[in-house]
């Protein structure tokens, strides 16, 4: 491809340098570690694009603010990035669309089988199917971008089709003329021709600026891995595997949002370019915390808008005197020793030409006596031999600052959990009985204050339920024409029982069914009946008691004996 007219930026570096990674793949045989590096480059591709629509959102947030504190000189500009963004958004639409198109003329299945971790492990594989073609054989686009999104191009089956691209992209012109505007690689450079065209016209002077990518023009020159030169359209979508040409829409599609990117963040760059000067001046107090514990520190940054780097100022507060520093701000502190509500007042002076002008703040804040706040997220007991997770957090202390420890550290453990983040913290009890202590302490430089502590029972795990079909062990009897359908013993905690955990396994049972002849004490291993069991069901008649003897492995890894029994209803 030809040079940019401007340099280019790390995210188009890093887009060019996969599309030589996928290019590189095309120049050896399509075999199962190829169509694996597609799968890999394009699902890193498409968190790319991920990453870059989270910056824009970002970007207009920022945008939506500044019109909204100053509309006269930010509108003009607001407008236009909204139109680019209308056009990304169609565009990107529209690459989405195709990828769609294409993925099901290689994918004739009715459903993908995706593979996902499995929610409660992490780690063992969990197989979702989703249908992605209707009744009718119709392709369903929601359903395939789901797949995408949960699975990459992992579930695809076709990857290394070497024709469908050709057929697809370029019609009945793969053999080295131009492809028509009918064609979807034609309609597909067309759209982004125009796209950039928009662009600069919106952008004006400053378009030379930015790097647009997406380089279809006329003038531009393509050659492939032989030397020769060929079209865009060619280069990209004739003979292509399919797994490549996958990885080129995904590849364009982050060129589209990285041209979106560029273009919106020079729109904002052109409201402040011709900025030189201001003509007002506003005090900008920064607590570092209104809510502070008894023994802290109160610290307040005080900073004037629009501060000159040649023009330090000087502050009053509470009595004394301070110079600003060199990042234009005025840092108080005071000792909190006293609890309640708290004011602090001063006065910023500010020299320019014309003088000196005062300007007088006011800031509330409120002293606390110290406190940690112990929250179980789940029960109000911890359980030996499990995790029990526990939120502690200190009011106006920063979640990460807060340490917590174990009064006695042979009744177990406590420690960060590491999926919920800071402040939540995972109890494990060794002990089967009594009471565990916990101190919580906060970070004060390099040393620790202590912030309270609190008490917790500790309990052995109860017995789950047993559960004959929907039939509840101790709730009633089971009707006749039911237990006769029902194959299956299992066991599992209530509703009553609010502890997210891994349900008991039933190791084996004994069945025992009165008034039918042999059926005494019959053994089966694991949950599911023997065909001897559901036999001598068979046989049973109302009036007749079901009786249950259980084996089963607990969450803790100990083993308990469970009994359950149902009477037999008409």
């Amino acid at each position: 491809m030809s040079a940019s007219n401007c340099p280019e930026t790390p995210r188009q570096k890093m887009i060019q340098m996969m599309y030589l990674v996928y290019t590189a793949m095309l120049a050896l045989n399509v075999s199962a570690e190829v169509i694996s590096g597609f799968k890999t480059v394009g699902q890193a591709m498409d968190q790319s694009n991920k990453n870059v629509a989270m910056k824009i959102t970002d970007t207009f947030e920022n945008f939506k603010a500044a019109d909204n504190n100053n509309h006269d000189k930010v509108g003009p500009n607001y407008e236009k990035a909204l139109e680019i963004k209308k056009m990304s958004d169609e565009l990107t639409y529209y690459l989405d669309t195709t990828l769609y198109r294409f993925l099901s003329n290689i994918q004739k299945s009715t459903e993908a089988k995706v593979h996902v971790p499995d929610a409660d492990t992490n780690k063992k594989a969990q197989e979702v199917k989703i249908q992605i073609r209707d009744d009718n054989k119709q392709v369903l686009f929601d359903s395939i971008a789901r797949a995408i999104e949960l699975g990459g191009f992992s579930w695809i089956d076709k990857l290394d089709d070497t024709h469908e691209a050709t057929n697809f992209f370029l019609g009945h012109n793969p053999e080295g003329k131009v492809a028509a505007d009918s064609t979807n690689a034609g309609i597909m450079k067309k759209k982004f021709i125009e796209y950039k065209k928009k662009i600069k016209e919106l952008l004006g002077p400053d378009s030379m600026k930015v790097d647009l990518g997406l380089r279809v023009e006329k003038h531009e020159k393509y050659i492939n891995p032989d030397g020769k030169e060929m079209t865009w359209e060619m280069l990209n979508f004739r003979e292509t595997v399919a797994g490549a040409a996958l990885v080129t829409l995904v590849r364009m599609k982050a060129e589209v949002l990285n041209a979106e990117y560029e273009a919106v963040n020079m729109l904002y760059k052109q409201i402040s370019a011709n900025d030189f000067s201001f003509d007002k001046v506003a005090v900008l107090c920064r607590p570092a915390s209104t809510y502070i514990m008894k023994g802290g520190k109160y610290e307040l940054v005080v900073n004037v808008g629009a501060y000159d780097s040649r023009n330090h100022f000087k502050a009053t507060i509470g009595g004394q005197t301070f110079n600003s520093n060199d990042t234009g701000a005025v840092v108080y502190t005071t000792l909190c020793n006293v609890t309640g509500p708290k004011t602090v007042a001063g006065t910023v002076y500010v020299t320019n030409d014309a003088g000196t002008t005062p300007y007088d703040f006011k800031q509330s804040y409120y002293v606390a006596e110290p406190m940690a706040v112990f929250e179980l997220t789940e029960m109000n007991v911890v359980y030996s031999g499990i995790d029990n997770p526990v939120k502690i957090s200190v009011p106006g202390a920063a979640a990460h600052d807060v340490i917590v420890r174990l009064a006695d550290p042979s009744q177990g453990t406590i420690a960060p959990d590491k999926e919920k983040g800071a402040g939540f913290f995972i109890i494990s009890p060794k002990v089967n009985k009594g009471k565990m202590i916990i101190n919580a302490y906060v970070k004060d430089g390099k040393a620790e204050r202590f912030m309270g502590s609190n008490e917790f029972r500790v309990r052995i795990i109860p017995d789950p339920k047993v559960f004959v079909g929907k039939y509840e062990n101790g709730k009633g009897g089971i009707p006749v024409n039911e237990i006769r359908n029902i194959k299956t013993v299992f066991v599992r905690y209530g509703d009553d029982f609010a502890f997210k955990m891994k349900s008991p396994t039933i190791i084996k049972q004994n069945v025992s069914i009165s008034k039918v002849q042999g059926a005494d004490d019959l053994p089966c291993n694991g949950p599911n009946w023997s065909p001897d069991i559901t036999g001598y069901i068979a046989k049973a008649r109302p009036g007749c008691k079901l009786s249950i003897e259980l084996q089963v492995s607990m969450p803790d890894g100990s083993k308990r004996n469970l009994s359950a029994s149902y009477r037999i209803n008409r």
